[in-house]
């Protein structure tokens, strides 16, 4: 909890320094004969803004279901769109600044009438990349919360487990139900998850945000679970230890029919080689001695030559899960970067399993996307649910 205080804080800081920064470089771009007017128009806009997208934060479950909530919705997704814009922006304005600073001074002779061209050259420019960089944030940010794809991956094994031939699983992970994705939206990645007729589904961490919705979430995954044939797995996320995860837990295993794995793990087939699900936790510690205590504890038990699907929020496990020859390991946690420019993801991850399908000796990682975000600006790399098939490989 202190270390998010503490980037709670840097955040804040870093946002206001930005707002701040961003008006200074325009008025400095623009040279208006008086700057006052300007930065109090500013000033009032920008508390403007603030106080409507705190009173929607505040009271989003208040106003979900109200006339006015569309508008709302869509006032706190491109409110994610200024922000990034003002970020983008505030770099190439700093540039600006300095070439404008420096032709100035080497030009300083010049007589004044003849400087109205240079003038005009940096207003245009000082105007234009914040409009297209809040164009281009505008619309990322609103395909990014209105699209989901629905993935099919199929992973072929030598020697597959009977019962483990045309499996029908269904990953969702990263929903973060609250700011950005409402009941509206979890209901939509449910129906949608219910038209693969999945033989199970897993939930691969970061659940809920907004622990006011929780009881609706619940009430929902609970009709939802009933229609899936095997049930559904879920194991922690980093979000759910933000908020009050002994809550989270105690009320999903009490009010729905869905297992949840905390450093552990269920067999759902039996013979010969017997398939197990596997889960393990994940609270922001990243030190690899304790991925090996979660993973040794949720391997505990699994005889060594059962077929495991091993459920891991953060893609890290998949270093773990790699020594021990664990054939497949299902995570999130990284929303696929977010942002994909020519294939790559440019969001930092820290880690090197960022997106899709990763294979490293006998062991093959799947990275989604995330079915939901706490952030909507995505470009090339929509919401998604992944459908999971087995096929032997002979």
């Amino acid at each position: 909890m202190q270390q998010q205080l503490i980037i709670k804080i840097v955040f804040i800081a870093t946002l206001v320094i930005a707002v701040f920064a961003f008006w200074a470089l325009m008025t400095y771009l623009w040279k208006p004969k008086k700057r006052w007017p300007s930065w109090v128009a500013y000033l009032i806009l920008i508390a403007a803004w603030f106080g409507v997208i705190r009173y929607y934060f505040l009271n989003q479950v208040e106003l979900f279901g109200t006339p006015h909530y569309m508008w709302f919705n869509l006032f706190r997704a491109e409110s994610y769109a200024f922000i990034s814009a003002i970020f983008l922006s505030v770099p190439v304005c700093i540039v600006l600044a300095i070439l404008y600073a420096l032709v100035n001074r080497i030009s300083n002779k010049v007589p004044e009438a003849d400087r109205t061209g240079r003038r005009a050259f940096f207003r245009t420019v000082g105007t234009v990349v914040p409009l297209a960089a809040l164009g281009g944030t505008s619309y990322a940010a609103f395909t990014g919360q209105r699209d989901i794809i629905v993935t099919h991956e199929s992973f072929g094994y030598t020697n597959l487990p009977e019962g483990l031939k045309n499996y029908k699983i269904v990953q969702l992970s990263d929903i973060h139900v609250g700011a950005c994705i409402d009941l509206n939206d979890l209901d939509e990645i449910l129906r949608l998850a219910l038209l693969e007729k999945p033989n199970r589904v897993v939930i691969t961490g970061d659940l809920i945000d907004k622990m006011s919705w929780l009881p609706e979430t619940c009430e929902r995954l609970r009709t939802f679970a009933k229609q899936i044939p095997d049930g559904v797995d879920y194991i922690l996320g980093n979000h759910e230890f933000h908020h009050d995860v002994h809550r989270i837990v105690k009320d999903i295993k009490a009010k729905t029919p869905i297992n949840v794995l905390i450093n552990s793990n269920i067999q759902i087939m039996g013979g010969k080689q017997p398939v197990y699900i596997a889960g393990v936790s994940y609270d922001n510690e990243r030190k690899k001695e304790n991925r090996e205590t979660m993973i040794t504890k949720a391997l505990s038990g699994i005889p060594k030559h059962a077929f495991v699907i091993f459920l891991a929020h953060h893609p890290e496990f998949f270093s773990e899960a790699i020594e021990r020859n664990v054939p497949l390991t299902l995570s999130g946690h990284t929303h696929g970067g977010q942002i994909v420019l020519f294939g790559i993801p440019i969001a930092p991850t820290g880690v090197p399993y960022v997106k899709g399908r990763y294979t490293e000796k006998n062991s093959v990682c799947y990275v989604n996307n995330g079915a939901g975000h706490w952030f909507p600006i995505r470009v090339n790399c929509p919401r998604e649910i992944t459908v999971i098939t087995f096929f032997d490989g002979k």
